[in-house]
């Protein structure tokens, strides 16, 4: 089984350091697949967006991507900052960029699910956040989400 088998496996442990150490290693692997000098630049506009400098962080997220299409976190970071942005429908858009490069970043599909429950999407939100489930079952925002999206279905 390569790393990512591994990560995977550890995110459905019982134990949260296991959990915990899965997770980080994901991310890891995320940021670094296209190299340093790409990961440089998506830790720098991440720093920006970080700082609130939405405009400046949107130019470098926009940039990389289209330098670097198949870099998934770069779509990831650009589909974060446009969530913040309150730009649900393009981040979502981003979100399945992510999605159709790694079907397993449940990030994106968080992210995608908080975009739909803010969309008033309550369906969709719910089969998204339980996607996330069956990668992360351990991870309670996910339940808190689908509970919330049921609850607006009343």
């Amino acid at each position: 089984m390569d790393k990512t088998g591994q990560y995977l496996e550890g995110l459905k442990s019982e134990d949260p350091a296991v959990r915990e150490s899965a997770t980080r290693g994901l991310w890891i692997l995320w940021h670094a697949q296209e190299g340093i000098e790409m990961e440089r630049e998506l830790n720098d506009a991440t720093q920006l967006m970080d700082s609130q400098q939405h405009d400046q962080a949107l130019e470098m997220f926009r940039s990389l991507v289209e330098k670097c299409p198949e870099f998934a976190e770069a779509h990831n970071k650009l589909a974060t900052l446009l969530f913040m942005m309150g730009r649900f429908e393009e981040s979502i858009k981003e979100c399945e960029e992510v999605l159709r490069r790694i079907p397993h970043h449940f990030g994106a599909l968080n992210g995608m699910g908080l975009c739909l429950f803010d969309l008033r999407r309550y369906e969709e939100a719910i089969q998204t956040f339980q996607k996330a489930l069956e990668i992360q079952p351990h991870a309670a925002i996910n339940r808190t989400y689908i509970a919330r999206c049921r609850g607006n279905l009343n």
